[in-house]
C-alpha cells in the first residue's frame, strides 16, 4: 500500500524536492511530460501518440501513394478527427472471413469433406478453352477457386415485373430450402409481401436462411425479424453476433449481394434489393435493373458464396452449420458456360477489379459497361482509356438521376479523363438506372451486385455471373441498345459548361471517392 500511495502522491510534489536522478524524479518528469496536468493536454498527447501508431499501418498496406500521403498528412495533423476515421475508413482486409475462407480449402479442416464433394460434383461440368474469353474466365477462376462450368441455363429478368413473380414463384415452389441476401430489406409493401411469403413456407416445413446488412437495413424494425424467426425463418445480420467495437471497426465493409438459391436447383442474382422503389414507386421513379436467373453447376457456386456469408455471420468455421444443402448438379440442356464471381476485402487478389481489368485488356470491338455509380480507380480507369485507343467501342451507361449525391458530382470529373480518349458516355433518361451489367465483344457478358466505384471494387461483399454464351450476349447487347435509345450522350462540354462552383463541388466530392 505505502508504494502505491508514494506513486500517486506524485503529483502533489514539487519536482525539484526529489534527489537528482533518483528513480522518483525521473519517473515523474516522464510521467509530466506523457500525460501533463492539464486534461485537455493530456487528450491531446495521447492522440497523437495514437496517430502515430496508425501511421505504421497506413504506410505499410494503404494501396496508393495518393492515398499514403492524405492518411500521413491527416493523421499527423488531425490526429483528434483522423484516428477515428482511419479505424473505421482505413481498414481494406476482412481478416476473420479470410481465416474462414483459408479453413474451407484446408483438406485437414472439417470443410475438407464437403470440399471433396463440390469438387466432385463439378468436375464433369468443368470446362478449358485456349480462346480469348476462355483464357479471361480461367484467370477469374483462380483467383476465386471455383471451376469454370458448362452445362447451365441463365435467363435475363429485366426490371422487378420480371424479376420478383420469378422469384416469388421459386420460392413459392420450393420443396427442400431455400437461401437469401439482401443488402437492403425494408419495411414496406414489398417487404411485407416477402415476409408473409416466406412464413407461409416455414410453416410447410421449409428450411429458410436469410441475412441482411446491418448498414442498408438500418431501419428494418426488430418487429420484422422477429416475426420472421417465431415462425421458424433462420434470419441473421452479416456482422450482428459479433461484438460493438469489431462491428465499428468493421462499419466501411458491407455485405451488398442479392441472391436467393431455392433447393440447389435455382438461382437469382442481380441489382435489385427488397422495397418499394424497386418497382418504380419511389421518388426516382422509373427502376431499371436487371437480374439474372441461374441453373446449373451456377447454382451451387452460388451456394458455395452464401455458406461462407452464413457461417461469418454465425460465427462458425465448418460445413456443418447448413447441412440441408443440396449438391447435386442437374445440367441443363441450354449449356451456357458460367462462372460465379465473388468478390470482397477478403479476396487475396482483387477478383472484380482483374475482371473488369480482364475484359477491358481483351475487347477487340465492344466494351459496353452499365453501372448506376461510376468512380473507377486508376487501374480501371488506364485499362478502359487503352481499349479506346485500340479502337473498341467503350461506352459508360449511367443515370441521369441519383440517389446519392457525392457519386453523381464525382462522375462528372471524370467525363474529362473519358472524352479525351473517345469513350462514350451516356445518361440515362427515363427513369433510374441501377442495373450492372457488362458486354465484353459478343463472347462475355457479366449480371450481377457489383458497381464501378471504390466500395464495389475494395470494399463490399459482391457476387457477379461471368457469362460465355453467344445468345446471352446477344440478348444482353438488344437490351443494352433499348437503354442508349433511351439515354442522352454526354461530352466534356457538358462539364465545361458548367459554373466554376459547381466544378470546385465536383472535384472536392472526387477526393471523397475513396468512402462514397
Amino acid at each position: 500500500m505505502r508504494h502505491f500511495s508514494t506513486i500517486s502522491s506524485l503529483k502533489s510534489q514539487p519536482f525539484h524536492r526529489f534527489p537528482p536522478f533518483s528513480p522518483l524524479r525521473i519517473f515523474s518528469g516522464f510521467r509530466s511530460m506523457i500525460i501533463p496536468e492539464e486534461p485537455y493536454l493530456g487528450f491531446a498527447a495521447l492522440c497523437h501518440i495514437a496517430g502515430a501508431f496508425c501511421l505504421i499501418p497506413a504506410l505499410l498496406h494503404t494501396r496508393t501513394p495518393q492515398g499514403t500521403i492524405a492518411w500521413l498528412i491527416s493523421l499527423l495533423a488531425f490526429p483528434y478527427i483522423a484516428v477515428p476515421f482511419y479505424l473505421i475508413l482505413g481498414r481494406r482486409r476482412f481478416s476473420g472471413y479470410v481465416e474462414t475462407r483459408r479453413k474451407q480449402t484446408d483438406p485437414e479442416s472439417s470443410w475438407g469433406e464437403l470440399t471433396d464433394k463440390i469438387t466432385n460434383c463439378m468436375t464433369p461440368y468443368a470446362v478449358q478453352a485456349a480462346d480469348a474469353p476462355g483464357k479471361i474466365m480461367h484467370t477469374l477462376s483462380d483467383i476465386v477457386r471455383l471451376p469454370v462450368c458448362r452445362g447451365n441455363s441463365c435467363r435475363l429478368l429485366i426490371d422487378a415485373d420480371h424479376a420478383f413473380p420469378r422469384i416469388y414463384d421459386a420460392i413459392m415452389n420450393a420443396e427442400h430450402y431455400i437461401l437469401i441476401e439482401f443488402f437492403i430489406i425494408k419495411n414496406d409493401s414489398v417487404g411485407q409481401n416477402l415476409k408473409d411469403l416466406l412464413i407461409e413456407r416455414a410453416r410447410a416445413g421449409i428450411r429458410i436462411y436469410m441475412l441482411y446488412d446491418e448498414i442498408g437495413s438500418h431501419k428494418l424494425p426488430p418487429g420484422y425479424i422477429s416475426a420472421l424467426r417465431k415462425e421458424g425463418v433462420n434470419i441473421e445480420p452479416f456482422n450482428g453476433k459479433r461484438h460493438f467495437l469489431s462491428n465499428i471497426l468493421r462499419l466501411n465493409f458491407r455485405n451488398h449481394r442479392k441472391l436467393v438459391v431455392v433447393d440447389g436447383a435455382t438461382a437469382f442474382i442481380g441489382g435489385m434489393n427488397i422495397g418499394r422503389e424497386y418497382l418504380g414507386k419511389g421518388s426516382l421513379g422509373y427502376w431499371r435493373d436487371t437480374f439474372v436467373q441461374l441453373e446449373g453447376p451456377s447454382v451451387q457456386q452460388t451456394q458455395i458464396s452464401f455458406l461462407e456469408d452464413w457461417n461469418w455471420a454465425m460465427l462458425k468455421s465448418g460445413p456443418s452449420s447448413l447441412p440441408c444443402l443440396c449438391w447435386e448438379i442437374t445440367p441443363q440442356r441450354e449449356d451456357e458456360t458460367v462462372l460465379m464471381l465473388p468478390s470482397g476485402p477478403a479476396d487475396v487478389i482483387p477478383a472484380w477489379k482483374t475482371a473488369i481489368i480482364a475484359l477491358a485488356n481483351r475487347a477487340r470491338e465492344r466494351l459496353w459497361i452499365a453501372t448506376p455509380y461510376f468512380v473507377p480507380d486508376e487501374g480501371v480507369m488506364a485499362a478502359l482509356q487503352a481499349a479506346a485507343l485500340r479502337n473498341v467501342d467503350v461506352r459508360i451507361l449511367r443515370p441521369e438521376r441519383a440517389d446519392h449525391i457525392l457519386v453523381k458530382l464525382s462522375s462528372f470529373t471524370f467525363l474529362r479523363d473519358l472524352d479525351t480518349y473517345g469513350i462514350q458516355v451516356w445518361a440515362y433518361q427515363k427513369g433510374f438506372l441501377h442495373q450492372k451489367v457488362i458486354l465484353m465483344d459478343d463472347d462475355i457478358a457479366t449480371v450481377g451486385t457489383a458497381n464501378l466505384d471504390n466500395r464495389s471494387l475494395a470494399l463490399n461483399f459482391e457476387i457477379t455471373a461471368v457469362i460465355h454464351s453467344p445468345a446471352v450476349c446477344a440478348e444482353v447487347k438488344e437490351m443494352l441498345e433499348k437503354d442508349f435509345a433511351s439515354s442522352k450522350k454526354e461530352s466534356l462540354e457538358d462539364y465545361n459548361n458548367k459554373s466554376l462552383g459547381f466544378k470546385m463541388l465536383c472535384n472536392l466530392a472526387r477526393l471523397m471517392a475513396p468512402v462514397q
